[in-house]
C-alpha cells in the first residue's frame, strides 16, 4: 500500500500520508483515531466535537473562528463514523494553498497548528473539560442517535445491520447508545481522551496541492510528548451466515413499512470485483433489477435498492412497501437474485453497470475527502490496495460467469421487517 501514497511512521502507532494533485486549490489534513468498536463508543463519539470548538491557545469558539478567519476562511470539522468492526473519530482542517497567500504567509502551516492545538492542547477547567461544553455536545451526540431512529429507511437498516452482525464488535452504533451518552462525565471524558492520544492506531492524511513539506514533523513533535501505547487493531473479519435466518419484525404507527435483507459471503477477497459488479446488476442503479422490476415493473415498492459492505461480506435488500405486499415484495427480491445466479441477464446490462461503477471510481479523485477516503480505505484494507486503473481494469474483466458465481455465493442471514398496522390509502 505504501508504494501507491507517500506513507511513512511518524510515532509509535502513527502514519503520515500526503498526497499532492495540483488540481486542488486547497488543502486538507486529517488526523484520523482508529479502534474497534466497543461499549466505548459513546465516549468516543463526543470528543472529535469537543475537540473541535476551542484550544488551550484559543479558549473560545469565536477566538477559534476569528483566527481561522484570518487564515482565508479555513475551516476545522469533525466526524465520527464506523466501517466494519472499527470506529473512526476525525479531526481535520481545511486551507487554501499558501501560494494564493497575499502577503506570502504560510497559511497551511498557520493552520496546521490550530488544528494541532486543538488536538493535543484542548481547552481544560481545573483539568477537565468544561462541564458545560460537555453537557452540550452530549445531548448533540444524542440528537444526532435520534435523528438516525427517526428516520425509519434508517433505522430499519440499523436495527437489521445490528441483528445480521450480533455479538461481533459492528453491532455496535458509531455513535453508541443514548444511556452510554448520557452517563458520561468530565472525568470519564478525560480518560476518553487520553486513550485517543495515547493508544488508538492513527492516521494522518494530507491531500491537496501542497507538498506538505514540515507538516509531518510538526505531528511528529506533537505525538512525541504524548505517552503512546498503541492497542492492537484486530483485523476485521468476514461475519459467518447464521445456521438458519434470523427473522425480526416492528411494528410502529408509520405510514410505509420497511422490508431489509442481509445477505453474506464467506468469499469476499477473491469475488470482490464480480460481488461489486452483481450488486450493483441486482439492485445498485435505476436499470437494476430490484428498481426497473421489483418497483418499476411490478409495483411493489416505494424504493428497492442493495447496497454492498466489503469488509464484513454482505449485499443488502431494502424496500419500502405496503403491508399487503410484504410477502410478494419479499419472494420476488429473492427471485431476481437467482435469476442473477441463472445468467438471466444481459451483456448490454453488464456494460451499463461496468460503466456506472467506474464513473464512481474516476469521481472519488474529484475531490479531497474523496482520495483521504480511498487511503483509508487503502491502509485498513491493503488486499484492496491498488491504483484506480487497475481497479477499472478488474472491472472490466468481471465475466458473466464471475457474476453469476458472486452471485450464487449469498446466503441470506437476516429479515427485518418494520411494519405498519396501516393498510394502503388509510388515513
Amino acid at each position: 500500500m505504501d508504494n501507491l501514497y507517500n506513507r511513512k511512521p511518524i510515532a509509535d502507532g502513527v502514519y503520515f500520508t500526503s498526497v499532492t494533485d495540483e488540481k486542488f486549490k486547497i488543502n486538507r489534513i486529517s488526523v484520523i483515531f482508529i479502534t474497534k468498536l466497543s461499549e466505548k463508543a459513546s465516549e468516543n463519539a463526543v470528543l472529535p466535537r469537543m475537540l473541535s470548538k476551542c484550544s488551550e491557545d484559543l479558549n473560545t469558539m469565536a477566538k477559534l473562528n476569528r483566527r481561522l478567519a484570518e487564515l482565508y476562511s479555513a475551516n476545522i470539522s469533525w466526524s465520527v463514523r464506523a466501517d466494519a468492526d472499527y470506529q473512526f473519530c476525525e479531526l481535520s482542517a481545511s486551507v487554501l494553498d499558501s501560494r494564493f497567500a497575499l502577503d506570502g504567509e504560510d497559511i497551511l502551516r498557520e493552520t496546521a497548528k490550530i488544528l494541532i492545538g486543538c488536538l493535543f492542547r484542548p481547552y481544560f477547567e481545573n483539568g477537565l473539560f468544561p462541564a458545560q461544553s460537555l453537557e452540550i455536545e452530549k445531548q448533540n451526540q444524542i440528537d444526532d442517535n435520534d435523528a438516525e431512529i427517526n428516520d425509519k429507511t434508517n433505522y430499519s437498516y440499523l436495527k437489521a445491520y445490528e441483528e445480521a452482525f450480533r455479538g461481533e464488535p459492528a453491532e455496535v452504533r458509531w455513535g453508541g447508545t443514548n444511556d452510554r451518552v448520557e452517563a458520561i462525565t468530565a472525568e470519564t471524558a478525560l480518560n476518553a481522551y487520553k486513550r485517543m492520544i495515547n493508544e488508538m492506531r492513527t492516521e494522518v492524511i494530507c491531500v491537496g496541492e501542497s507538498d506538505f513539506a514540515g507538516i509531518s514533523d510538526m505531528f511528529a513533535e506533537a505525538f512525541s510528548k504524548t505517552d503512546r501505547r498503541p492497542e492492537e487493531l484486530p483485523e476485521t473479519k468476514v461475519s459467518c451466515t447464521k445456521p438458519e435466518v434470523s427473522r425480526i419484525e416492528e411494528t410502529l404507527d408509520i405510514e410505509q413499512s420497511k422490508l431489509v435483507m442481509f445477505f453474506k459471503t464467506s468469499d469476499r477477497y477473491r469475488k470482490k470485483y464480480p460481488l461489486m459488479v452483481m450488486q450493483h446488476l441486482y439492485g445498485g442503479t435505476e436499470s437494476s433489477k430490484l428498481f426497473s422490476i421489483v418497483r418499476e415493473k411490478m409495483s411493489l415498492c416505494y424504493y428497492c435498492y442493495s447496497r454492498l459492505g466489503f469488509a464484513k461480506g454482505f449485499v443488502t435488500t431494502e424496500c419500502g412497501v405496503d403491508r399487503k405486499n410484504l410477502e410478494a415484495a419479499e419472494s420476488e427480491c429473492l427471485h431476481q437474485l437467482d435469476e442473477i445466479v441463472n445468467g438471466n441477464f444481459t451483456d448490454d446490462e453488464t456494460e451499463k453497470v461496468k460503466l456506472y461503477i467506474i464513473n464512481i471510481i474516476r469521481a472519488v479523485s474529484d475531490t479531497v475527502g474523496g482520495i483521504t477516503s480511498r487511503c483509508l480505505s487503502n491502509i485498513l484494507f491493503p488486499e484492496y490496495a491498488e491504483p484506480p486503473e487497475e481497479i477499472i481494469e478488474r472491472i472490466n474483466a468481471v465475466t458473466r460467469e464471475d457474476i453469476m458465481e458472486a452471485a450464487a455465493s449469498l446466503k441470506l442471514d437476516t429479515v427485518y421487517v418494520l411494519s405498519t398496522d396501516k393498510e394502503a390509502g388509510e388515513e
